[in-house]
């Protein structure tokens, strides 16, 4: 079966500004390929759990030494690995929460990530996949921003997307989404509206 794996990061539901312009992306898409599905990996809704001392070991763990805990957290790791290698392209939509990823998406990828099955090594099974994360920022972290350094979120995705043998990567973040929500942002508000009608139109785009 041929899909796009769509990660949903956001827990904002209908007010999400990532999750909207994912939205376009997957329409895009499913109109530049009628005939593919897509399969919705909510880990705001379904929480993936953060990794415990079982389901660290649990690959290192021969199969007939596994207690049934660890056997399920092992096969748990398996079944989102198999997902995301066999999906035909991928888009993570996300927003930034204190200069970094949200934990969900961490806790997604340390469970995705497991030495032998995906990993940096002789095991990239993103490997030839289109990657794209779609972003909300708060503020501006854009090169030449006076915070463009506190921007710990694009290079770790980049950097976990590459690692893991994916070449076609592209982020695409809207920024100063917080202006007319937090104090102080007022003046930012027609920014806001500018960098999420470019955002919309570079998701569309990346997405035919």
């Amino acid at each position: 079966m041929s899909y796009l794996l769509h990660v949903e990061v956001s827990p904002s539901g209908e007010n999400s500004i990532s999750s909207s312009i994912s939205q376009d992306f997957i329409s895009a898409w499913s109109a530049a390929h009628p005939k593919a599905q897509v399969v919705l990996r909510d880990i705001t809704g379904n929480t993936v759990p953060h990794l415990d001392i079982e389901a660290i070991y649990a690959g290192y763990t021969p199969e007939e030494a596994r207690s049934p805990s660890i056997a399920a957290k092992y096969n748990y790791r398996k079944e989102l690995i198999k997902e995301i290698t066999e999906a035909e392209e991928i888009v993570i939509s996300a927003p930034m929460w204190n200069w970094s990823i949200p934990s969900a998406l961490k806790a997604y990828f340390d469970q995705i990530i497991m030495s032998g099955t995906l990993d940096a090594g002789a095991n990239k099974g993103l490997t030839g996949k289109k990657i794209t994360f779609i972003l909300a920022h708060g503020g501006s972290y854009a090169k030449g921003a006076p915070k463009e350094s506190w921007d710990f979120e694009t290079g770790y995705l980049k950097l976990v997307a590459n690692a893991l043998g994916a070449t076609d990567v592209e982020v695409i973040a809207a920024e100063f989404t917080l202006a007319g929500v937090a104090p102080g942002m007022e003046s930012f508000v027609d920014a806001k509206a500018a960098s999420i009608e470019t955002a919309r139109q570079s998701a569309r785009n990346r997405a035919a």
